[in-house]
């Protein structure tokens, strides 16, 4: 008897040309609410050229702000004083909360006496500058209209070319004749005119003409080329405003012709839906032809082993440039090695170990590509290493390191040499997630006990803390990492501290502290990764009790080094400098090849610190 199909396959039929018509209108209502929303994301072309503009004036009235502080700290005069005041007001205006560490500063530089070492109170102001420079040169790469990027760009470079004389400025009004002083003019001069030609490459034609009425600063006073740069700043920023506003109504016109599109297919989708539905029916089944259903079947095997494929190479380019780019930060580290053991200055040789950390934090990121991507970055090591040379060289590779504190490190606890290289990764992370999201004024307290046959590390904080929701949600994916995808975009710390705790069977928990606001970090270490500590016949004991201490900010130098963070490369102080007595504790007896591949490339500060106390007083 035959069978009617026709009832059985117009729902399917139906399905299959609704489901894409349904996903269309999906992604052209996304499109829109991109679009049309609230105003001031930075996907607007009018809200980047907004941050520019505002990060321009910031920059303005600190690098005013940093010049009056030199000429008190240089004079101390009454008149010096109510300079430095007012130009704190007017740079309090720009702000709508001052950064962290402003107030501070303004303090010690009002409280300061004359004729003080100036420079790491500008050092400081500096990198507040340089911290707004920066941001107003990544502006270029959020996404926007070429025509607003290319003002973008234009606009970074003039802001780069106009700090780069103020240091000009500052170094005329300090006035040592000697060679280093020499040198870094001339570096300051070289950096102000590449800024200016760059500028000039990427700037249009009006912008280009006002620069040309600029006069020049490096031939006398800087101050009214500072002015005028000033302006030519503020006249970018309105002509870019202008050019963003005609970029976001073109964007507007684009998607109100893209929506008509997408309704006109879908109209068309759904006549065609309901003319399918009316086919006549047939009254005799037809057999599916098995040649057809293979083609088909065949068909989608190939595309799932594309899209694996894709997978696979992504994962191996991500992999390979990785790899490039750790290669590049070791040569960066060994060009830094020869330049430290050469260097005598003390200015020039804190900012060579400034760059050394950067080089180690740059090559930190890339060992997380690693992880991510799936490949070993285990290095093969023969020695078992102490918890407290874990938990300094995880210290080490953040930031904001001085925040680190520590309360009890047990002395006899030590590390299997496979797991070394991952446990540090791991405990960086979350030392780095604990200082960027805790008060910056309040520091990490770090703690590792040992629990019967394993070990715990403690990493608290003392931030807002995180909703019940959302740390159950952290959790899982800490105890179960899931397949990297955009939900992940922004917590790539986390995910990586999960791969490398699955990795070693290590568990990662955040809970909320017993008391107060904050966030606990607690990574239990197996036992099968725990060892006990060398033999006394061999190897001396090693114990230490870390007491809470003071947290003082203020007392780093600008690209100092954390407590008990050896350098283990340079020759100015050794790396471990003999044993160490502490005050409430028993000798410390350190194994620097056990540990010295871990640290990065900074000096015991208390070595460090007093060789550039001598060599301050021989100069």
């Amino acid at each position: 008897m035959p069978i009617d199909a026709a009832p059985a396959v117009r729902p399917r039929l139906l399905t299959i040309l609704l489901l894409p018509l349904l996903g269309l209108l999906a992604v052209a209502g996304v499109a829109a609410y991109l679009y049309v929303g609230p105003s001031g994301r930075l996907d607007d072309p009018r809200a980047l050229v907004s941050v520019g503009v505002a990060a321009d004036r910031t920059a303005t009235e600190l690098t005013k702000e940093r010049y009056t502080a030199l000429t008190l700290l240089l004079t101390g005069s009454e008149p010096a004083r109510s300079a430095y005041t007012a130009q704190i007001r007017a740079t309090d205006a720009q702000f709508a909360q001052p950064p962290a560490g402003l107030a501070d500063l303004r303090q010690r530089v009002a409280a300061a006496p004359q004729e003080v070492a100036a420079g790491d109170y500008l050092m400081q102001y500096t990198q507040m500058i340089s911290d707004v420079v920066e941001l107003r040169q990544d502006l270029p790469r959020r996404p926007a209209p070429a025509a607003v990027n290319g003002l973008l760009r234009a606009s970074g470079w003039l802001a780069v070319a106009r700090e780069q004389l103020a240091q000009i400025q500052l170094l005329e009004r300090r006035g040592a004749d000697t060679p280093a002083w020499h040198e870094s003019l001339a570096a300051h001069q070289a950096a102000h005119l590449d800024a200016l030609r760059r500028f000039g490459e990427t700037a249009p034609a009006p912008w280009r003409e006002r620069l040309a009425h600029v006069p020049n600063g490096l031939g006398g006073d800087p101050q009214p080329a500072l002015d005028a740069l000033s302006g030519l700043a503020a006249y970018a920023g309105d002509d870019s405003a202008a050019a963003a506003g005609t970029a976001r109504s073109e964007q507007q016109r684009t998607l109100i012709a893209g929506l008509a599109a997408v309704l006109a297919i879908a109209a068309a989708s759904i006549l065609l839906a309901v003319r399918a539905a009316r086919v006549p029916r047939r009254k005799v089944a037809e057999p599916i032809d098995p040649e057809e259903f293979q083609v088909v079947r065949l068909e989608a095997a190939r595309a799932v082993a594309e899209q694996t494929a894709l997978r696979v190479g992504t994962s191996a380019a991500v992999i390979g440039l990785a790899r490039r780019s750790q290669r590049l930060a070791d040569e960066l580290v060994h060009h830094l090695d020869a330049a430290e053991r050469d260097e005598a200055d003390p200015d020039r040789l804190s900012q060579l170990f400034a760059l050394d950390h950067l080089a180690t934090r740059i090559r930190h990121d890339n060992q997380s590509l690693l992880v991510l991507a799936g490949a070993d970055t285990v290095i093969g090591r023969r020695d078992p290493v102490t918890l407290l040379d874990l938990l300094r060289a995880a210290q080490s590779r953040i930031k904001d390191y001085p925040r680190i504190e520590y309360s009890m490190v047990a002395p006899d606890v030590h590390l299997a040499p496979d797991a070394v290289d991952d446990v540090v990764h791991l405990l960086a992370e979350l030392f780095d997630n604990a200082t960027r999201y805790g008060p910056p004024d309040r520091p990490v307290l770090v703690e590792g006990r040992r629990e019967g046959t394993t070990a715990v590390v403690e990493v608290a904080d003392r931030g807002a803390g995180l909703d019940p929701q959302r740390l159950a949600e952290l959790n899982a994916r800490l105890a179960d990492p899931p397949p990297l995808d955009a939900s992940e975009a922004h917590h790539t710390g986390l995910a990586v501290a999960a791969r490398l705790a699955a990795r070693h069977g290590l568990t990662v928990t955040l809970r909320p502290p017993p008391s107060g606001t904050g966030l606990r970090a607690i990574v239990r270490i197996p036992a099968d990764l725990v060892l006990d500590s060398p033999s006394p016949a061999t190897d001396p004991p090693v114990a230490r009790r870390l007491p809470p201490r003071p947290f003082e900010r203020g007392g780093a130098l600008p690209g100092g080094e954390p407590v008990d963070v050896p350098h283990p490369r340079s020759t100015l102080v050794p790396v471990v400098p003999g044993p160490i007595q502490t005050s409430d504790g028993p000798t410390v007896v350190l194994e620097p090849e056990s540990v010295r591949d871990l640290m990065t490339g900074y000096q015991h500060t208390s070595g460090f610190q007093q060789a550039l106390r001598e060599g301050r007083k021989s100069a």
